[in-house]
């Protein structure tokens, strides 16, 4: 039984300069998650929709390529060094969060709170870099972390920072990816860049989950390159409403706005 679901996009469906069998493999890899290692061939199955015999020729294929390792002990594929070094490239290449680093620090210890940066990952916002307060030790989201697009104030900001076409083929994108809840995530969106426009930064009250707030502020580099979501997120107790807009929010775009000119310094 075929277990596509309709967020599943389909190799074969898609554009036909694209190699099918590339695109396959790379489902593979997608289907490790930072709180599961292991997988094995079945779970493999279940979460690409694709027949066991071709996920086995996948999964041995990225293991003689080095990009998954096999586990005797528990009979399962985690991912290889290929992988990993593959992500340690990407992050070692984003100089903004060298840069960003100490002014994000200086905040989270000034709010008490956590300060992080993300990328956009289909329906996902990926932390690349997180500095949290030492006095805030039970609210850590760490590189790695993944919140939703459309609810946090990170996603939020992420799609301010889109260009008019770039929001378009997002939306589009998304409508394609979850019809059933487009019309939740569009007005999310669109209520995250009504505040932009109005405050300069993003905001997400209890949305994403009911006892967290932040602040988000979008990053885009000179060449158009990266487009990032800054957040500063904590405990609702922590991080009123209030002090989010009057305070927390002004300092973030500030440290958003000091990391610009660093990188254009640099």
């Amino acid at each position: 039984m075929n277990t596509r679901t309709a967020t599943t996009p389909d190799p074969d469906d898609a554009d036909k300069d694209q190699v099918s069998a590339l695109a396959r493999g790379l489902m593979l890899l997608d289907c490790f998650r930072s709180q599961e290692r292991f997988l094995g061939i079945q779970e493999l199955v279940e979460r690409t929709g694709l027949p066991k015999a071709t996920v086995s020729r996948l999964a041995y294929t990225l293991l003689a390529n080095g990009y998954l390792e096999y586990a005797q002990a528990q009979a399962k594929f985690y991912l290889g060094a290929r992988v990993v070094s593959l992500g340690f490239s990407v992050l070692g290449a984003m100089r903004v969060r060298q840069l960003a680093r100490p002014l994000m620090r200086e905040l989270a210890d000034g709010c008490s709170a956590s300060v992080g940066i993300g990328m956009r990952d289909r329906h996902t916002m990926l932390y690349v870099e997180n500095a949290a307060s030492a006095a805030n030790q039970n609210f850590r989201l760490n590189i790695g972390s993944r919140v939703p697009l459309a609810t946090s104030a990170m996603g939020r900001a992420y799609y301010c920072g889109l260009t008019g076409d770039e929001r378009e083929g997002l939306l589009a994108e998304l409508s394609q990816r979850a019809p059933s809840e487009f019309g939740q995530i569009r007005d999310s969106l669109e209520a995250g860049l009504k505040s932009f426009r109005e405050l300069g930064f993003c905001l997400s009250v209890g949305e994403w989950q009911t006892d967290v707030n932040a602040v988000g502020v979008p990053y885009r580099s000179a060449d158009g390159t990266a487009v990032l979501g800054f957040n500063c997120c904590g405990p609702a107790y922590q991080l009123t409403p209030g002090d989010l807009v009057e305070k927390w929010g002004p300092r973030l775009l500030n440290v958003v706005r000091n990391v610009e000119a660093a990188v254009l310094a640099a």
